[in-house]
């Protein structure tokens, strides 16, 4: 068993503290991490991250997330909640990094808003 998880097995069952924990840990080289306190939710990302999807069929997507669930969403998948045929033709990759740059730098506002040559349009904003 690695040493990092048999000390938290240790702290587990009682027979040593979390202090101690911390100091064996420091020893090997591993910093626990820092004490994680409730997230802020009365700012940026309790806003809404909308999408905003117009084809010349007529159809329209609207698809709305807290900005913090799409942070999350971004980070454990690294893509968006976003029905990717709805972006055909759009090179993900970069609507992603540019989407994920402008949550970062908590943008409000439009920040995505593409018109394609058949008439469709995709708008990606923020807003209260």
């Amino acid at each position: 068993m690695d040493d990092k998880l048999r000390i938290l097995k240790m702290v587990e069952e009682g027979t040593v503290t979390a202090e101690q924990a911390a100091e064996l840990l420091a020893a090997l080289g591993t910093e626990l991490p820092a004490e994680r306190s409730e997230p802020d939710r009365s700012g940026y990302d309790k806003k809404l991250f909308r999408v905003l999807v117009e084809s010349v069929e007529g159809d329209t997507v609207k698809i709305q997330f807290s900005v913090g669930a799409v942070k999350k969403i971004l980070r454990a998948t690294g893509r968006l909640p976003i029905p990717e045929k709805e972006l055909r033709g759009l090179d993900l990759s970069d609507v992603v990094d540019a989407v994920a740059e402008s949550l970062d730098s908590e943008i409000d506002g439009e920040f995505v808003n593409v018109e394609g040559a058949d008439g469709s349009v995709v708008q990606i904003y923020v807003d209260k």
